[in-house]
């Protein structure tokens, strides 16, 4: 299965009849999703878990699937956070590789926008 096949398969689990922004609103709490290859010696679920939770998010869901030639793990990652900017950032720190992720976009550019606005009135002081 590759790569693309097994993200339309995990989303559309996911959301069923429902579109990925209908279905992070089902759920109470925030929720966003991010898949990972990773190669299948360097899989340590407890340094992916440090690395969420030194972000402040907690997973809430974790799948793994081994890929066709099965020296990789694609990795589908559900937080409960919607602003996983810093989580991916965190990531990408480690070298893992990052191939997709799901979020609300509104609540990132509302963040980005609300730091901006500071940023502003901090400037015209």
């Amino acid at each position: 299965m590759s790569t693309k096949e097994f993200i339309k398969k995990e989303v559309e689990k996911s959301v069923s009849s429902f579109s990925p922004e209908q279905f992070t609103d089902l759920f109470e709490g925030e929720s966003s999703l991010i898949v990972l290859e990773i190669q299948r010696n360097d899989y340590v679920l407890t340094d992916i878990a440090r690395i969420v939770e030194d972000n402040n998010a907690y997973i809430t869901n974790l799948l793994m699937l081994p890929t066709s030639g099965g020296s990789t793990l694609l990795v589908s990652i559900k937080l409960n956070i919607t602003d996983i900017a810093p989580v991916l950032r965190s990531f990408e720190r480690f070298r893992y590789k990052i191939v997709y992720y799901f979020t609300k976009e509104n609540s990132i550019n509302d963040t980005y926008k609300e730091r901006l606005e500071e940023l502003l009135h901090y400037l015209e002081m």
